[in-house]
C-alpha cells in the first residue's frame, strides 16, 4: 500500500507542473503586472475619495473593463503618451508627434469611458433609526 501511495504521489507531482504551465501560458496573454494593478487601484480610489470597500469595488470593476478592452502593451503605450505629451520642448515633441502613442491613448480614453459607464460608484447607505414608533 505504501508503494502505491508513493507511486501515485510521484505521478501526480510530475503531472501538476505541466498543467500549471499550460494555465500560466493562457493567462499571460493579457496579464498586467501586479505593480500596475495596485497603482491603478490606489490612484482610482484616491480620485473617488479615499480607500474604502466601496471605492475598491468600483475601481476593481473599472480595471477589469480596461484590462478586457486592451492588452498591457497598448495600455502602457497609452499611459506613457498621456503622461508625457504635456512635456515641454523637444522631448515632449517626441510624444506629441507620435501617432502610435496617440492612437493607443485614444483607445485608453475609450476604455476608461466604457469602464466609467459600466461600473457604478457604490455608496454606503447608513440606516437612519426612527425617532418614534407609530
Amino acid at each position: 500500500m505504501r508503494k502505491a501511495t508513493i507511486c501515485l504521489a510521484i505521478f501526480l507531482l510530475n503531472i501538476t507542473p505541466a498543467i500549471a504551465i499550460d494555465v500560466i501560458e493562457v493567462d499571460k496573454k493579457n496579464e498586467y503586472p501586479t505593480e500596475v494593478t495596485i497603482r491603478y487601484a490606489l490612484d482610482c480610489m484616491s480620485a473617488l475619495g479615499g480607500q474604502n470597500d466601496q471605492n475598491l469595488y468600483t475601481c476593481a470593476c473599472r480595471y477589469d473593463v480596461i484590462k478586457t478592452g486592451m492588452t498591457f502593451e497598448n495600455y502602457e503605450d497609452g499611459v506613457t503618451y498621456e503622461r508625457n505629451r504635456a512635456m515641454p520642448g523637444e522631448k515632449g515633441g517626441f510624444f506629441r508627434d507620435n501617432s502610435r502613442g496617440e492612437e493607443f491613448y485614444n483607445v485608453l480614453v475609450q476604455a476608461r469611458e466604457t469602464a466609467n459607464e459600466s461600473c457604478i460608484v457604490v455608496k454606503q447607505v447608513k440606516r437612519i433609526e426612527p425617532t418614534s414608533r407609530h
